[in-house]
């Protein structure tokens, strides 16, 4: 859904100055080294990891035909344009470096050659959160952790339980004094011998149950007991009964907490039990796409704030000059789809405009309400 969100430069003013590097601004985006969407797409690791950290890389625009990559680019203008964006995972984090008032001044990444410095001047810093100023703000996953440890060890304890249940645990029995610290060598190897026989059967952390040997009572002539044991036997155990816990109805919790977490509930809707409601659908759907749309601001403030004012500054731009990214929406292509059916419908004369379906598209396209003295001349005159 991020990656196919559009973006586009915006221009200060009217100005044909201001649109021309606006201009500018789209050409740079797309004489990078790699697209836009893969772009976003690493930016979206800050919501696993909490934080991003893009080091800018520029270059000076002399033609394709150049072989060092810090002057190829499809334009020969001689102006500053960005090269990369090159993304330093968040598993070489060395260190984080701070000034005398705790802010950011870079990142310590490691290297093979040691560790290297990137200047927060010369990088792009994306976090989740900036609250205590911590650099590597908070991951999203975090409130869903608890819920995905139990439902991850549930499924693992029902596919078990049900492997058991169906082949049963092999349960063996030696002859005690095979298991005896005092047990010969032979005794020893004969154990292990039935021991890897016996694992060999079942692939589980416990393969196999290996007890003593249990034992009988004989009368001999005297009329004495003796006590004597079975010797070597092999059988399978199995489970006394159905269990008592419905462990499907557990995990689905849990799974439902983990949307939770991350406010896409509406993807659990209907499933296996075809339950669900439209409206409701509707409306966790907008919710998802409401947070969605705060990470993509979240995102567009710092390429403005930081990406574009360093490259107009480079190139010499006065800031009443600069121009901004903004981004669309996440349903842009939803909606366009259903604008487009909608106009068939309604040349088609399948439907027919009234101020109900007015008032929908204006909440849709988010505009604003119709004017009062307006929607009571249309009533009086039939909605013509």
């Amino acid at each position: 859904m991020f990656r196919q969100v559009d973006w586009r430069a915006v221009p200060a003013n009217d100005t044909p100055e201001a649109q021309a590097w606006a201009d500018f601004l789209e050409e740079c985006r797309a004489d990078m080294s790699h697209t836009w969407p893969s772009f976003v797409a690493e930016v979206l690791t800050m919501l696993v990891h909490g934080w991003a950290y893009f080091e800018v890389v520029y270059k000076l625009r002399r033609g394709p035909e150049q072989v060092e990559a810090k002057y190829r680019s499809r334009y020969n203008d001689n102006r500053i344009g960005w090269r990369k964006f090159a993304l330093r995972p968040q598993r070489t984090l060395s260190a984080w470096d701070y000034d005398g008032d705790g802010g950011i001044q870079g990142m310590y990444q490691s290297a093979p050659g040691g560790r290297v410095f990137i200047p927060i001047q010369r990088a792009l810093h994306f976090r989740t959160t900036e609250a205590s100023g911590h650099p590597e703000g908070r991951s999203m996953l975090v409130n869903s952790r608890r819920a995905y440890r139990f439902q991850t060890r549930l499924e693992e304890f029902e596919a078990v339980g049900v492997e058991r249940d169906l082949a049963g645990i092999p349960h063996i029995t030696v002859p005690v004094e095979h298991l005896s610290p005092d047990a010969s060598a032979a005794e020893q190897a004969t154990v292990q011998l039935i021991q890897d026989m016996a694992a060999g059967l079942r692939a589980d952390e416990r393969a196999y149950v290996l007890t003593p040997a249990e034992e009988y009572g004989m009368e001999d002539a005297e009329g004495k007991i003796h006590r004597l044991p079975t010797g070597y036997s092999f059988k399978l155990l199995t489970s006394g009964g159905t269990r008592a816990h419905d462990t499907d109805a557990i995990i689905k919790r849990y799974s439902q907490r983990i949307a939770t977490s991350l406010l896409s509930t509406f993807l659990l809707l209907g499933g296996s039990e075809g339950k669900g409601a439209q409206a409701l659908s509707a409306d966790l759907t907008s919710l998802f796409e409401l947070a969605g749309t705060g990470i993509l601001g979240g995102i567009a403030s710092v390429i403005n704030r930081f990406a574009i004012a360093n490259l107009m500054r480079l190139n010499g731009v006065p800031p009443e000059l600069w121009p901004r990214l903004e981004h669309g929406g996440l349903s842009d292509a939803a909606l366009n789809a259903m604008l487009g059916q909608l106009g068939n419908l309604m040349n088609a004369g399948g439907i027919t405009h009234d101020t109900n379906l007015e008032a929908s598209l204006r909440q849709k396209l988010g505009l604003p309400e119709r004017a009062k003295s307006e929607l009571s001349v249309g009533a009086a005159t039939g909605g013509q």
